[in-house]
């Protein structure tokens, strides 16, 4: 597959979720919309090949240390100027909700707090355990070492339950 430098937009860790002009990217074939089947860290692209990586939800499946691998890969694959795009559970915001009771979203009882930290267990699948708890200011160091700048904090666009109740958006640019 021929590849323009810096012209595609790569959703890394997709799942099922298929979003118009992104090429996704997931390591289980089984079950999900992915163009590419393939671990975070090791994608089978060229250098520079993308304007955008995005990644909803998949950063808290990582351990820190594949996590730093993982962010090195990103940085690779982006071209200079491109984007960084990541959404995930913040960890103080989950003990926030759990310690005021604040944990449902309509008819799931507990996505605001002990899911946003461990995962849904209902789904009796290890892929889909959270491994690691971050908040902007744990995670923003990693992504500068990794060679990333103009790490900042967004509002987020993803579960639309819990927008900023329960996650919070990342978004940093290779120079």
């Amino acid at each position: 597959m021929e590849i323009p430098a810096g012209q595609i937009k790569l959703n890394i860790g997709c799942g099922g979720r298929k979003l118009p002009g992104y090429l996704g990217v997931d390591a289980v074939a089984e079950r999900t919309a992915a163009d590419i089947v393939a671990n975070a860290n090791e994608i089978p692209l060229p250098d520079g090949c993308a304007s955008e990586v995005m990644a909803i939800h998949l950063v808290e499946h990582l351990l820190p240390w594949e996590l730093d691998a993982t962010l090195k890969e990103w940085h690779r694959l982006l071209a200079p100027g491109g984007k960084l795009v990541l959404e995930l559970p913040d960890l103080i915001k989950c003990c926030q909700n759990i310690i005021s009771g604040r944990t449902r979203t309509g008819k799931h009882p507990d996505q605001l707090g002990l899911w946003g930290l461990f995962g849904d267990d209902r789904l009796e699948d290890p892929f889909m355990l959270h491994r690691w708890s971050y908040t902007f200011s744990t995670l923003a160091p990693k992504v500068e070492a990794a060679g990333f700048r103009k790490v900042k904090e967004h509002v987020t666009q993803f579960h639309p339950a819990g927008r900023n109740v329960r996650d919070f958006r990342l978004e940093a640019v290779k120079p």
